[in-house]
């Protein structure tokens, strides 16, 4: 308190001439209408400025938030674009959504977020920031809103590792679109941004610019989720099979968020294929 009492003392003029400054200015303002007019203008402005900058900072920190609906919205829309029937239940406008009787696989997707990512590797996997506590177990696939990704490989509690489309050792069962006819798609170690198409046979009209997509045949990705479109096509020397390169619909370099596929009759389906193993597609 002798502290303060000293310091007001040693700095009393100093005080006293800020007070008087406070008192001419309000004056000054008060009995001028160009002076209070242009005062205000500039409080306006400067204060407008701080609020505009504050809700930017704000607005960025939400970022990583309003991403994170935005995503749990998109993978509830994925989910309903798999029921046909659309039904309302009573006056409140609640909605149910009964699934197609010819509808053998159901699919559920899980947004996450990936925290780390390879893809200068020659077999390339990343990490997301969901796990066990999520439902999240290996042998789910795993998409973005532009296509295919790849599939988890292992998982813990709060994270799960993925193997991922640019990896050697992860061919995907793959359709061309046009035809209809099914192949493999697997990467070739070298440009992350192309990949090969596997035994597609010289029968098939392929042209640059048609659409290759997931095929349905496994438990791991529902149909018709891009994989990519043509970029080159011409027959091997053999003339047995066409080499097709394909332009990859999904950026890797810029991974962030992805959704999770969880099939909730993949343990049936498996149980089938493990009971004849020499007939897996």
């Amino acid at each position: 308190m002798n502290q303060l009492i000293a310091f007001l003392v040693r700095a009393r003029v100093v005080i006293v001439f800020l007070v008087l400054q406070a008192i001419c200015f309000w004056l000054l303002i008060g009995n001028n209408d160009y002076q209070k007019t242009a005062f205000i203008n500039g409080a306006s402005g400067f204060i407008g400025g701080i609020s505009n900058t504050s809700r930017n900072v704000q607005d960025y920190f939400e970022l990583k938030r309003v991403n994170g609906e935005l995503a749990a919205e998109n993978a509830m829309l994925r989910e309903l674009l798999q029921q046909p029937f659309l039904e309302v239940s009573d006056s409140l406008g609640e909605i149910q959504y009964q699934a197609d009787s010819l509808d053998s696989v159901q699919f559920h997707f899980i947004p996450a977020e990936v925290v780390q990512n390879n893809f200068r590797m020659t077999n390339n996997f990343f990490i997301i920031n969901k796990g066990t506590n999520d439902s999240i177990a290996p042998g789910m696939g795993v998409i973005s809103g532009l296509g295919v990704v790849g599939k988890i490989r292992s998982v813990k509690r709060n994270f799960a590792q993925g193997i991922s489309v640019i990896n050697t050792k992860n061919p995907i069962s793959i359709k061309h679109q046009p035809s209809g006819r099914v192949a493999s798609l697997l990467w070739n170690g070298t440009d992350p941004k192309t990949a090969d198409v596997l035994y597609m046979t010289p029968d098939i009209k392929v042209s640059e610019g048609d659409s290759i997509v997931t095929s349905g045949y496994n438990s791991i990705f529902p149909k018709e989720i891009l994989a990519g479109t043509v970029a080159s096509v011409e027959k091997d020397a053999n003339r047995t099979y066409l080499n097709i390169k394909i332009n990859l619909s999904v950026d890797f370099a810029r991974l962030s968020q992805v959704y999770v596929v969880r099939n909730e009759k993949k343990e049936e389906i498996d149980s089938l294929v493990n009971e004849n193993p020499l007939q897996q597609p």
